[in-house]
């Protein structure tokens, strides 16, 4: 199972966040740089003012897309060619004065790009302007500018590695049970709403696995608290050792957990649901007592809500309590002249079914 991290964006610190910053560079670089462009044009420098113009726009472009809520036309990454043609082109004309504009070139990248190849960007950036620095300025200047511009790398990098592990703590904080580590309810209710879009767009299955403990109020009535969320502890690592990669676990209550099984029918969401009961009945959770669990199974249909889909569930971990505790008990969605129906059925006892 791989960490909590694995559901954050993995390709930049400020992927969440890119949209906002690209919308935000849009109004700044046309501000500022559009006077840049005009005065390249009464200088008698059109090349360079032409790529100046093509940056704004580029930008510009991106900007309205997506204050109207649209995806924005230019990828991020190729904005990298008018902004690389203009630095090439202005250090070849400016000398130094267009070397300066490798420094917020340089914050660019870090800001819109992901971290890695940012980085890269970076260093291909350093290792073309130093030596244009030194053909078309002087051998000392480039020296500085590398010295400089590779300092600001570093120190960039830094601070953007520090934000990336305050966003994953924060993101932890905000996204998990600090007890148990499994996911909480506000993500659940986002990866089920996810889970229901997938089977409407492309009848992709999904069901879910309601785990309760069986009589976890005894044991911390016998035991203390401090042994039932030792339990609660273990249950957890064992469930996460056992799930797939595309599997989610979410603590929905004190002593009751939700196993999100994507791709998955209920048919074998029970034979899942069966192998987790037994593992959990044979481990040890706690050296002071036998634990068990009652699970009940649901797979998701046609046009369903979320409610309803966690309310079968809940039935039928209800009725798995009801016929005694340490067993299975699924609903499972069958179609009868044409509509969505469930039938609850029972691991060893009778097939009921009940109005919806």
């Amino acid at each position: 199972m791989k960490p909590l991290l694995h559901y954050l964006p993995e390709d930049s610190v400020l992927a969440q966040s890119r949209e906002r910053i690209m919308y935000l560079l849009a109004y700044v670089i046309a501000i500022l740089l559009t006077p840049f462009a005009v005065n390249n044009f009464i200088e008698n420098r059109p090349a360079l003012g032409v790529a100046i113009m093509l940056i704004v726009g580029t930008f510009v472009a991106n900007g309205v897309a997506i204050r109207i809520k649209k995806r924005p036309p230019i990828p991020f990454i190729l904005l990298l060619l008018p902004l690389g043609t203009c630095l090439v082109y202005s250090l070849i004309t400016q000398g130094l004065y267009g070397a300066l504009w490798c420094y917020p070139a340089l914050l660019f990248c870090f800001l819109i790009l992901p971290q890695r190849i940012a980085i890269a960007t970076s260093a291909v950036l350093l290792m073309i302007a130093t030596p244009m620095v030194y053909v078309f300025v002087n051998e000392g200047t480039a020296v500085r500018f590398a010295v400089s511009l590779g300092l600001n790398i570093v120190i960039v990098s830094i601070i953007t590695g520090v934000v990336a592990d305050l966003q994953r703590e924060l993101f932890e904080q905000a996204a998990t049970d600090p007890l148990t580590g499994a996911l909480n309810r506000r993500q659940m209710e986002s990866l089920l709403s996810e889970a229901l879009e997938r089977r409407a767009r492309s009848a992709a299955p999904a069901s879910v696995l309601l785990v309760d403990i069986d009589h976890f109020k005894s044991i911390n009535d016998r035991f203390g608290h401090h042994v039932g969320d030792q339990v609660l502890k273990n249950l957890v690592a064992l469930l996460k050792r056992h799930m797939r990669k595309l599997d989610r676990l979410f603590r929905t209550g004190g002593e009751e957990f939700l196993l999100l099984l994507a791709d998955t029918k209920s048919s074998d969401a029970v034979v899942h649901a069966e192998r987790i009961r037994i593992l959990i009945s044979q481990a040890v959770l706690t050296e002071l007592a036998t634990v068990t669990v009652s699970i009940g199974v649901a797979e998701c249909v046609p046009n369903q809500q979320i409610e309803a889909w966690i309310k079968n569930a809940d039935d039928a971990l209800y009725f798995a309590k009801e016929e005694g505790r340490n067993r299975v008990v699924c609903e499972t969605p069958v179609t009868v002249d044409g509509l969505s129906d469930v039938a609850l059925e029972f691991s060893g006892s009778d097939r009921r079914t009940r109005d919806r």
